[in-house]
């Protein structure tokens, strides 16, 4: 009797198959054949770092947080994925709106009614759902969410003639690289676990939705990061925080060993990777310097929790994009004798 590779058997082929002609890796990135930056989000992961998010930025954000979702989707919807005319174009349109959400594990959309089933933030879904339905149907509406259970959603859309500006890019393009491949399972799971694939516009269009807000923060807290916005230090936080909760054992003794581990660490979730790490200090202080990210603040942030893993003790950091590169520091946030 032949022997069966286990492993190999549950891997969903054809959504490997379309991943890898739909996407490229470049520079630890996640690009689409538009150029559209992407990152890779574990579903319980998120969740977690929406919970920090809110707590850090102290204020109630699933609507902010369902229309930067329904922003960028509209965005993204320029490429006409979901646009059809002729014979069975209803037909055409809900294959398409299927595709699109088994492509980026998002769940199951439906139509009639307006819902889906899902295992993630539903504001996301939500938004994405909107926007889907908008662009289907060439009209605008006014959109709420309900849980049907911890799996499914339906949404209450009402009609509005309001004028609504057409959704702009937030997020710079990025080149093509290699083709992108990555082992998946059915229904998106890695190793068993839910996983996404989310536009990076949608945390910028989060962190800019942030204006006006002050984080809960203390201000030894503050005075350990740059001078940002506090939708940036929002950001940046809530991953430090979210990485420092993790269970990754991440070890990085010098310059090279940070190279190695943010490109097997990060570059996966399509957080970019640096070009070059130099020690600046003889306690644990370096300098990483990037020549592009997607969402600077998210990087940031999940490299300060990975400091803090490694040294074990509180990290001060820096930001500088003053120059064509964008360059970070991690560093003892207290002198040590």
């Amino acid at each position: 009797m032949p022997l069966i590779d286990e492993a190999e058997t549950i891997l969903d082929k054809e959504l490997i198959s379309r991943l890898y002609s739909n996407f490229s890796t470049a520079n630890g990135m996640i690009i689409d054949a538009s150029g559209n930056s992407w990152f890779r989000w574990r579903a319980d992961g998120l969740d977690s770092w929406w919970r920090m998010f809110e707590e850090v930025i102290d204020a109630p954000m699933g609507r902010k947080l369902a229309n930067a979702a329904c922003d960028e989707e509209e965005h993204l919807l320029n490429s006409e994925v979901l646009d059809f005319t002729g014979f069975f174009k209803k037909k055409k349109i809900l294959k398409a709106l299927v595709d699109r959400w088994n492509l980026h594990g998002w769940g199951i959309p439906s139509l009639s009614p307006p819902s889906f089933e899902s295992i993630g933030l539903n504001p996301i879904f939500a938004g994405i759902l909107q926007a889907d339905i908008e662009r289907i149907n060439s009209e605008r509406y006014r959109m709420r969410w309900e849980e049907k259970s911890s799996e499914s959603c339906i949404l209450n859309l009402e009609k509005t003639n309001s004028p609504i500006p057409a959704s702009k890019p937030v997020c710079e393009t990025f080149p093509a690289g290699e083709e992108y491949g990555v082992e998946v399972e059915p229904k998106w799971k890695i190793d068993g676990l839910s996983h996404h694939l989310l536009p990076a516009g949608l945390f910028k269009r989060l962190q800019e939705s942030c204006s006006g807000l002050i984080a809960n923060l203390s201000d030894d807290e503050r005075a350990a990061w740059p001078q940002v916005n506090d939708g940036f230090l929002s950001l940046a936080i809530a991953s430090k925080n979210l990485f420092i909760a993790g269970e990754e054992i991440f070890l990085a003794a010098d310059s090279n060993g940070w190279l190695q581990s943010c490109d097997a660490f990060f570059s996966p979730m399509g957080f970019s990777k640096p070009i070059s790490v130099r020690e600046i200090d003889s306690n644990g202080g370096i300098e990483l310097i990037y020549p592009s990210i997607p969402v600077p603040a998210i990087t940031l942030g999940m490299l300060a929790g990975a400091w803090i893993r490694s040294e074990g003790r509180p990290v001060k950091v820096g930001f500088d994009s003053s120059d064509e590169n964008l360059i970070f520091t991690l560093q003892s946030r207290y002198e040590l004798n």
